[in-house]
């Protein structure tokens, strides 16, 4: 293999880089177990890179970290490990690197390993999956189940006849990610390396226009943008509840992704709730949970649907729809416990960008979960309606229904039916009346003399007004 020179800057980034699910360092005194450990976790989860020749952080920090081979012969138990103990043998790539100036340092080993459609496991018997920053051994019902999901082909692998690497290797968004990546590497080879075309005939593949493309709904044939729009109910979203014309955003998917999110909040902004005291401020949420819960959908979405992700934004919630139900033997169940994704590629790449938009699998609906509590607004709902997958950002105070109409009371001198129900977010005129008659029962509230039928209203009573 011939060997590729790279900076101190590059391999600077490199020995920093934080582990993740994409990515581990490795020690060139590894063995071949561990060679095989990683591989079988990348190889059963969604693929990803490891180096050889890097030492963990507690030897030191950048580049006094680099302990590369001497040779590469010396670095042959990877290659051996991977094709001769792995079982089934993984897909792999291997790039020689050096550092220009620093060659007394010594080799160090990038391996590239694919998402495989078979479950992979060790010399040893043993079957392993990558976790957030770890590989993680499964065994028993576990294997089963991943022998069940595996086998199934993404829609984000077919290739495109009108499209090939000609075309896509010109585009700007991927010059925008190769002029952050280390080592630099040229278009063609990416696209090749990180299997976006067919090496026979060049074709492009979906996941390939999906990330880079300029408008990527001109070259697949199926709708892959974002519809934002806006209904003016705490109901269904009905034609005649339409607030203007709905909102398309197309692209390149981590440019599509951003600007769909500043749409968004543009859209809020002239959503006005009413808070608990009187005032009306501005529908607002966590830009974290909106962030998560969008690039959930792009990344997970079946692109052999014809539509687009939607996102809904109603008087009281924002919901987000996402072509395709769950990928694999995912579950409502299961959101919080395991790991499944539709479009690995997608995740993947989506990951390699500086700040990447999106997290580890299952992080991101964990995090997006835990920035609505935070900011006391009851969590997301998640359901399977058909063949779409729905979040649901209702726009509710994580307080108790009581709660919230006295700090209302606190600065307001009465409260009808209506504006409770608005502040609360119970729907039903029946169930804020239980609320008044619970409060009433306890000495909190009375009726306001003289208002009666549609026009009743509460107050404090008077020893709680002192």
């Amino acid at each position: 293999m011939s060997v590729i020179s790279i900076s101190e800057e590059d391999a600077v980034a490199l020995t920093e880089r934080d582990e993740s699910q994409f990515w581990d360092h490795k020690s060139k005194s590894s063995n071949g177990a561990v060679i095989q450990k990683i591989a079988v976790a990348l190889a059963n989860a969604e693929g990803g890179e490891f180096i050889v020749g890097i030492e963990d952080a507690e030897s030191g920090n950048g580049i006094d970290r680099w302990e590369g081979f001497e040779r590469q012969e010396d670095a042959n138990f990877i290659a051996e490990a991977l094709i001769r103990d792995v079982d089934p043998p993984v897909a792999y790539e291997i790039d020689v690197l050096e550092i220009e100036g620093l060659e007394d340092l010594g080799l160090a080993m990038l391996v590239r390993i694919e998402k495989s459609i078979h479950v992979h496991f060790t010399s040893g018997k043993k079957c392993f999956v990558r976790g957030i920053a770890s590989s993680e051994p499964i065994t028993g019902q576990q294997v089963t189940d991943l022998q069940l999901a595996k086998g199934s082909k993404s829609y984000e692998d077919q290739l495109l006849s009108e499209y090939h690497l000609e075309e896509l290797e010109t585009e700007a968004e991927l010059g925008h990610l190769l002029s952050t990546l280390s080592p630099s590497t040229g278009p063609a080879e990416f696209l090749r390396r990180e299997r976006l075309v067919d090496r026979a005939s060049g074709a492009a593949r979906v996941a390939g226009a999906v990330l880079f493309a300029e408008n990527p709904s001109a070259i697949i044939p199926r709708r892959c943008g974002i519809k934002i729009s806006r209904y003016g109910t705490t109901g269904e979203p009905r034609r005649e509840n339409l607030s203007g014309s709905p909102v398309s955003v197309e692209g390149p998917a981590r440019a599509m992704i951003e600007e769909a999110l500043r749409q968004t909040v543009t859209i809020l902004n002239g959503v006005m709730v009413l808070q608990p005291d009187g005032s009306l401020a501005p529908m607002s949420y966590p830009p974290e949970t909106l962030k998560e819960i969008l690039v959930n959908a792009v990344i997970h979405r079946d692109y052999n649907m014809p539509d687009d992700v939607q996102v809904m934004i109603f008087d009281n919630r924002v919901e987000i729809k996402s072509p395709g139900g769950l990928p694999g033997r995912m579950t409502l169940e299961l959101l919080f416990v395991e790991r499944a994704s539709r479009n690995s590629k997608i995740l993947r790449l989506l990951n390699k960008y500086p700040s990447p938009l999106n997290q580890d699998i299952g992080e991101g609906l964990r995090t997006a979960r835990e920035k609505m509590l935070e900011a006391r607004l009851k969590e997301p709902t998640f359901e399977v309606q058909g063949n779409y997958f729905i979040v649901t950002l209702p726009h509710e105070r994580l307080a108790r229904p009581e709660e919230i109409v006295l700090e209302y009371l606190q600065s307001n001198e009465e409260i009808t039916n209506r504006i409770g129900r608005d502040l609360t977010g119970i729907r039903s005129e029946n169930s804020m009346k239980e609320v008044f008659y619970h409060l009433r029962d306890v000495g909190r509230l009375e009726l306001v003399p003289n208002k009666r039928g549609n026009k009743a209203a509460w107050r404090l009573t008077e020893n709680q007004t002192k």
